[in-house]
């Protein structure tokens, strides 16, 4: 047979299988590949159940190993975890490829799980490539999942792969919103710095640490707010380090979301250690659970904008929406609240006969009438509210908090937080 009869061969199979022509061989091919590829999928030793959700869809933000599943705010995705090179101990940790079946949805409309990939990530910061920026679990071998970052896309004429990194340091740290802060944590990805250095640098006058590392994050709402210089000229500090009583603290030195858009990355220049106003925090036993860079550089003391939650009780809820915005004039948005214990175990279903409380206000504004602008009817679960406001456009660019609060027989639990943050941005 020739080439010429080959391809003849090849390009009407299709066109009588499926009506479909190709305007060259080599698409048709690819289009054969992707089928053959879906067909044995399950069979690939590659071949991963995982799940994938940016931060406000975390239902369990604490742990990067060991998540589980039931009841899960994060979206079951097929994917093929791929070694691309090897450790070794003198280089950075290397990147491991990722990839998606061919039939893998892109792009989403409002009857998608991933539909707030649209418009929190894509619309927003012009997001090109779903789905960079946002975490993965993937299963080891023992089908214990960890918690990835997915940083880039591997374009291919075959088969698109994109770059991911273990997510391996939870940090915390303080965030200032004008004469607010606020306390905040969010595991992220180690990167060193290529360059090695004696340690310190010292000239005739001065000496200080001399040692850069990076941090890469997904870009949202949160990381967004990372600086490097203030209104006052004052360069935010870090604590990266083991948990001892001299850690390691750093500044910020440079901030990058634009290569590529979707990732936050942090350059840091090592500092020192101030025990008058960084924090380190400890549990019953006096072991550090959280250390804070400069929480007491100032009379305001940070105050936890992600939870309000009865300390005695020991748990703490979350309101979850799919996405952080509700259209002014638009359709229902429905809210779903989850509460957990101190070890993050889902125990919503334990208030299925509580009383719910729901509140809404307006930039914080609690004597405001809101009866004629915001309709809030009862959803499917027991948990859940739906939401719609009117089309006033007078609220345009103004800031909806939702607060729910619990009363099972005497506990009491206050949720303020929508999405982590308690508020819902109202556009057209």
């Amino acid at each position: 047979m020739s080439v010429y009869d080959f391809y003849k061969r090849a390009m009407k199979i299709e066109s009588n299988s499926t009506g479909k022509n190709y305007p060259t061989l080599g698409e048709k091919l690819k289009h054969n590949s992707d089928l053959l590829m879906e067909a044995t999928w399950d069979r690939n030793i590659q071949s991963k159940v995982c799940y994938i959700y940016d931060y406000f869809h975390d239902d369990q933000p604490e742990l990067n190993i060991g998540m589980t599943y039931e009841n899960t705010t994060k979206t079951r995705i097929d994917a093929k975890f791929i070694v691309k090179s090897y450790q070794s101990i003198d280089k950075d940790q290397v990147e491991y490829h990722l990839q998606f079946k061919p039939s893998q949805k892109m792009y989403f409309n409002e009857t998608d799980e991933l539909y707030y990939f649209e418009t929190n990530y894509r619309k927003k910061y012009g997001v090109q490539d779903f789905p960079i920026g946002m975490y993965v679990d993937i299963p080891d071998d023992t089908g214990l999942y960890h918690k990835w970052l997915i940083c880039s896309k591997e374009s291919a004429n075959q088969f698109v792969k994109y770059l991911i990194l273990p997510c391996d340091y939870f940090l915390h740290w303080v965030e200032k919103d004008g004469q607010n802060k606020y306390k905040r944590s969010m595991w992220c990805v180690q990167r060193q710095q290529s360059s090695y250095t004696i340690g310190v640098y010292q000239d005739r006058y001065f000496e200080h640490a001399d040692n850069q590392t990076k941090l890469w994050f997904e870009l949202n709402s949160i990381t967004e707010k990372f600086w490097y210089n203030d209104e006052n000229n004052k360069t935010m500090r870090l604590i990266v380090s083991a948990p001892t009583d001299k850690p390691i603290t750093w500044s910020v030195t440079k901030v990058e979301n634009s290569k590529p858009i979707g990732i936050q990355k942090l350059t840091l220049y090592q500092d020192f250690y101030n025990p008058h106003t960084d924090y380190l925090e400890r549990d019953d036993k006096g072991n550090i659970v959280a250390m804070y860079a400069d929480y007491y550089d100032s009379n305001i003391e940070p105050s936890d904008q992600q939870t309000s939650v009865d300390v005695e009780s020991n748990i703490y809820g979350k309101i979850i929406a799919s996405t952080s915005t509700i259209k002014v004039g638009g359709s229902y948005k429905t809210m779903t609240l989850k509460l957990y214990d101190k070890d993050n175990n889902d125990i919503t279903n334990d208030y299925l006969h509580a009383s719910f409380d729901w509140e809404c206000n307006i930039d914080g504004v609690d004597d405001l009438d809101l009866s004629n602008i915001i309709t809030m009817i009862k959803g499917k679960e027991f948990n859940q509210r739906k939401i719609k406001f009117a089309d006033d456009r007078r609220y345009l660019n103004k800031i909806l908090n939702v607060k729910c609060t619990i009363i099972k027989d005497t506990d009491v639990i206050n949720t303020d937080v929508i999405n982590v943050e308690g508020k819902f941005e109202l556009i057209i």
